[in-house]
């Protein structure tokens, strides 16, 4: 169904909104009434300045559309090539090196389009007290990226404007979000149950990017916020934005007085957050194929990718950063060296580390020389001077016992 036969559908489609979403209501003004509350006064007239915002000026003064009333909707069509920050968007291309977790990677979501979704609410301490008041959805698509952003201008209309959104993900598409499985996915499903209508997110393969931002930039980074992303990877800095933590009070404002430019700020932070989402893809993308480019933490990602299945990527992002690996990152490549058979790189280290003392690398040290050089002197050594342990007494025993063996019948040394 085209938009222009959804919006006839949605035109006049107005359903009431269920009590239940005045419960639990988080505090917008510390000792005040909470927002819920305030906009239960709008609803009723109470508090409000006793007239009927226009809706048809809203939609003016933004560039959106009316498709019901209480619902507008602003569309744009961004060109194929798009700048944002210093990473150019295109469309169609896939995450070479990125690892997407179950669902994002199947061959059967793999010709799927990426939908960024992101969310403006009346509060983020979610549940049936928070209203997700805009819904923004940037659409990959062969001729570019398609903007769609719906507003919820009237709380009665909520159900119109929930289905405008679930039209809108109706199809194949792949979740694009930052901190969305904890956040945005779950308010709309909220938002979903409370209007008695399914949740068009539910079984959409989701990519949340915050997850594969903190694993490689947690420990060197001082947050993972999206700003800090936009920033370090994109080279964005909002200089004018509206805060997201503004949001709230901008719909309050409309609602109540019928103020339109914070509402305009607040659809414009949401557009460049739908932005970043698609520019951070290929950033990311780019981060776990060269990590130390980026200043990210080698380690980390060298584990992504193994437990992706990807050791040769991992053994390889390693050996490039030696230089900068601790011993803990040296003992990460010495076992990737021993996976892939290289013994002599793996000896390299593990000698290395047993002069500066590490016990874990003694120990593999000391296996090495059991099992594969033979040298069960110099295994027997390197075991004695391990701190004690059961392990260590076991291991020396063993030792003892097959150097007695090798002395008894030298046809024997080394087994």
């Amino acid at each position: 169904m085209g938009l222009d036969e959804r919006r006839r559908g949605l035109r006049g489609h107005v359903g009431a909104v269920g009590s239940g979403t005045e419960r639990n209501a988080p505090d917008a003004v510390p000792m005040g009434p909470t927002l819920t509350e305030r906009l239960g006064r709008v609803r009723t007239g109470r508090g409000g300045s006793g007239r009927s915002p226009d809706e048809r000026q809203l939609a003016d003064a933004l560039g959106a559309e009316p498709i019901a009333p209480g619902v507008l909707i602003l569309e744009r069509l961004l060109p194929v090539r798009l700048r944002h920050g210093r990473v150019l968007l295109g469309v169609g291309a896939e995450p070479r090196y990125l690892p997407l977790p179950f669902g994002c990677g199947r061959e059967a979501d793999a010709g799927a389009p990426w939908v960024c979704l992101d969310t403006e609410t009346s509060g983020l301490a979610g549940g049936t007290g928070t209203w997700a008041f805009v819904t923004g959805l940037l659409h990959q698509g062969s001729s570019g990226w398609r903007l769609r952003q719906f507003l919820l201008t009237r709380l009665d209309a909520e159900p119109a404007y929930l289905e405008a959104v679930a039209a809108d993900l109706a199809g194949p598409a792949r979740l694009l979000t930052y901190n969305g499985r904890a956040f945005d996915a779950p308010l709309l499903a909220t938002r979903f149950r409370l209007a008695g209508r399914p949740d068009p997110t539910t079984g959409l393969p989701h990519l949340d990017l915050l997850a594969p931002v903190r694993r490689a930039f947690g420990p060197v980074w001082p947050d993972c916020r999206l700003a800090t992303a936009e920033s370090r990877l994109l080279g964005v800095n909002r200089s004018d934005d509206l805060p997201g933590a503004a949001a709230p009070q901008a719909w309050l404002g409309w609602l109540r007085r019928g103020e339109t430019a914070p509402l305009s700020g607040v659809l414009r932070h949401n557009r460049l957050d739908l932005l970043s989402l698609a520019a951070l893809l290929p950033a990311l993308d780019a981060v776990y194929s060269e990590p130390g480019a980026a200043g990210a933490d080698l380690r980390a990602v060298a584990a992504a990718h193994l437990a992706g299945r990807r050791p040769d990527r991992a053994l390889s992002i390693l050996a490039a950063g030696i230089r900068d690996l601790g011993p803990e990152g040296l003992l990460d490549l010495a076992r990737l060296y021993r996976r892939s058979g290289d013994w002599p790189r793996a000896r390299a280290i593990w000698e290395r580390l047993d002069a500066s003392g590490d016990p874990e690398a003694r120990a593999a040290l000391a296996r090495y020389h059991e099992h594969r050089s033979r040298d069960l002197d110099r295994a027997l050594s390197l075991t004695e001077a391990l701190p004690t342990s059961r392990d260590r007494e076991r291991r020396r025993f063993r030792l003892l016992t097959k150097l007695d063996r090798a002395a008894k019948n030298p046809c024997l040394d080394g087994l």
